[in-house]
């Protein structure tokens, strides 16, 4: 049930200096799944109509109204972790939607302010237009390469209780909606979300879990109109290639929190990737219009140089949706789970059946709230 029937790079940011070690970190959560699911149970500290106390996925021990309608998103993933409990309760967003997005968005958050992030590409949060939205509750997103403390004097600011999440990993989610949840009223609709992912991850776990290193696929991951953008094997920009279980070929260390590794042609060349993944509609246009099964989206030149990989002159590269969110990871959000399951059929097609004409749509109204009937399903993957 949705929350309808329910309630019918130039990155720019606030960066703290890391060591080496403290790079690394971000790849790999310091907050197991378990402790995150158990920090999230709610203390009661009285009635019903008393405040109440949550430790949130950074162990700081928060008091909180009794009722909450009114949340903050402090970074992107965090408007779409609201977005899928309740999207009544958001108060601003921190980046602007497409024209293509209008159809799974409700008009009520289409129209909210863009106030700005923490953090990404893009400007730091308006303390006077977030003053004016008279947040009840701040939630912002913890991880290493931002400073906590920015945050948090933001927090005092708006006068606002503040809870930090963890989601640079699709496995950090279920935890994380069961916090906030549990913060804001919506613990069914969370238990519920929080249950499809885990169970998504099992499932292509199960699936792909055995095959050997020496099978695997290899996959670029191309960004950008070039291609020529791309995503280090511990960015979590790429986790659903791993979590498909193919191999990134990009072997380097993600330094940034934004990712977009520059490459050259001739290092995919000598990579040799089995398969090519983008999200980018002009790229995809570029190196597919003349190697059909994999029509372009729009119109353009093809670039004869791509051509010389592998993947291009079999016809293996594919295009990941992006609307009304990037399934890739940009920002990282629960849509990694379609990602995830689109991508291990498309690779491993005898291992792990799924069928996009019901999944997705199911998806979109389980996680979105739309009308499954008017997901274009084709028109997503690129196929119209």
């Amino acid at each position: 049930m949705g929350w309808q029937s329910q309630r019918r790079c130039r990155c720019r940011f606030v960066q703290t200096q890391l060591t080496h070690n403290q790079r690394k970190c971000h790849a790999k959560p310091c907050f197991s799944t378990h402790n995150a699911a158990l920090a999230a149970a709610l203390l009661l500290t009285g009635a019903a109509s008393q405040a109440a106390e949550v430790v949130d996925m950074a162990g700081r021990h928060v008091q909180l109204p009794a009722q909450i309608d009114r949340v903050f998103a402090a970074a992107p993933p965090v408007v779409l972790l609201i977005y899928a409990l309740n999207p009544n309760k958001l108060i601003t967003v921190s980046f602007p939607f497409k024209p293509e997005d209008a159809a799974y968005i409700t008009p009520a958050v289409l129209a909210l302010p863009p106030v700005g992030r923490y953090l990404g590409e893009g400007s730091v949060p308006n303390p006077e237009l977030l003053a004016r939205a008279a947040p009840q509750l701040t939630v912002a997103w913890e991880m290493p390469f931002i400073d906590r403390s920015k945050v948090e004097q933001t927090f005092q600011t708006l006068g606002t209780p503040g809870l930090f999440v963890h989601l640079e990993h699709l496995a950090d989610y279920p935890a994380a909606l069961e916090l906030v949840g549990a913060a804001i009223g919506e613990e069914a609709r969370a238990a519920e979300l929080a249950g499809v992912i885990r169970s998504a991850l099992q499932r292509v776990a199960a699936a792909v879990g055995a095959i050997p290193a020496s099978e695997r696929k290899r996959v670029y991951f191309a960004e950008g109109a070039s291609g020529l953008l791309t995503e280090c094997g511990d960015s979590f920009h790429a986790e659903v290639i791993a979590l498909a279980g193919a191999e990134n070929v990009m072997t380097c260390e993600n330094k940034m929190m934004c990712g977009r590794e520059p490459t050259t042609l001739a290092q995919i060349k000598a990579l040799d990737p089995d398969v090519i993944v983008t999200d980018d509609a002009k790229f995809f246009a570029s190196v597919t219009a003349e190697n059909p099964p994999n029509p372009p989206l729009a119109k353009g030149g093809f670039d004869p140089t791509w051509a010389e990989l592998r993947a291009v002159r079999e016809g293996r590269v594919y295009r990941a949706p992006t609307a009304p969110f990037d399934w890739m990871g940009r920002p990282p959000s629960f849509m990694r789970v379609l990602a995830m399951q689109w991508l291990a059929n498309l690779l491993y097609p005898e291992r792990f059946a799924w069928d996009a004409a019901v999944e997705i749509p199911a998806f979109y109204a389980q996680f979105l709230g739309v009308n499954p009937a008017s997901v274009k399903v084709d028109a997503l993957l690129g196929r119209d």
